[in-house]
């Protein structure tokens, strides 16, 4: 009887271990990946980038001047005085605006199954550049302004990590509680306790290592196709660098807790043997 207890002991613990390593990466992509605001509370700061800056402000450009409205020469006298024009409006409302947008079409397209074009409609950024241009070009009055500005900036790859991860989205704060009740009941049911203590510390430790290693070698997991990618690599790296500086230490806590349980369950087996 008292091994059918230990057995089943063993495989709570198991089960405690393994939702022990996958709650703080899970509960982590949850509340900064899956949920949207989490993801746009991270790609904020990115609007400031140059390299971001640039992209959206020159496709703007090209834009602008490619389409049946403008003539050539208009087009000629506009080019200089909108290139000029293009570093200034990163601080508009304007550009907030199209980078906003395009961060939540891109958050949609990340959890859609399939490759998927980012397309943004940069309207508000052109007519921020024109209006601008047209307060300084003599003797034009109204640059006529695209129907359409809507462009592809780049296509997001398939992620099916993300896709499945909704499915475990809901789960993702609790699996830590969870595994903390196992892990007790474990012990409590187990006819060797201090044996079952020690083990939960060690399962512990296994969890809390998975998480550190995995928050160390999160760029080797991304697949490249993600991370190399034309404008969204630089942003899954952003996420990379967070998730990194964020989970690592709690990776280094939940190893300190197992290594204080086994080392209570070791001291415990300790003075049992003493006595």
């Amino acid at each position: 009887m008292s091994s059918l207890r230990d057995l089943l002991s063993v495989l709570l613990l198991t089960a405690a271990t393994l939702l022990g390593a996958l709650w703080l990466p899970s509960a982590w992509i949850a509340q900064n990946v899956v949920d949207q605001d989490g993801f746009l509370a991270i790609t904020q700061p990115l609007a400031h980038d140059a390299a971001f800056q640039r992209t959206l402000t020159d496709s703007a450009v090209d834009e602008a001047l490619d389409h049946e409205l403008v003539p050539g020469f208009v087009a000629d006298r506009a080019a200089p005085m909108l290139q000029e024009q293009a570093p200034r409006v990163t601080g508009t409302a304007a550009y907030t605006e199209v980078w906003d947008a395009a961060m939540v079409e891109l958050h949609g397209a990340l959890f859609t199954p399939g490759v998927s074009p980012l397309d943004v409609d940069l309207l508000p950024l052109i007519d921020s550049l024109l209006t601008g241009a047209e307060d300084t070009l003599p003797l034009i009055d109204d640059l006529p302004r695209p129907g359409d500005a809507t462009v592809t900036l780049a296509s997001v790859p398939d992620v099916p990590l993300l896709t499945h991860a909704t499915v475990l989205d809901p789960w993702a704060h609790r699996a830590g509680p969870i595994a903390l009740g196992l892990a007790g009941l474990a012990v409590l049911i187990a006819a060797h306790r201090r044996l079952m203590l020690t083990l939960a510390g060690l399962g512990a430790l296994v969890a809390g290592g998975a998480t550190w290693l995995l928050a160390t070698r999160i760029g080797d997991v991304v697949p490249d196709a993600v991370d190399q990618a034309r404008f969204l690599g630089p942003i899954v790296q952003a996420f990379e660098q967070r998730f990194a500086a964020e989970v690592m230490p709690q990776g280094v806590v939940l190893l300190g807790a197992g290594a204080l349980v086994a080392a209570a369950g070791l001291v415990l087996i300790g003075l049992r043997r003493h006595s």
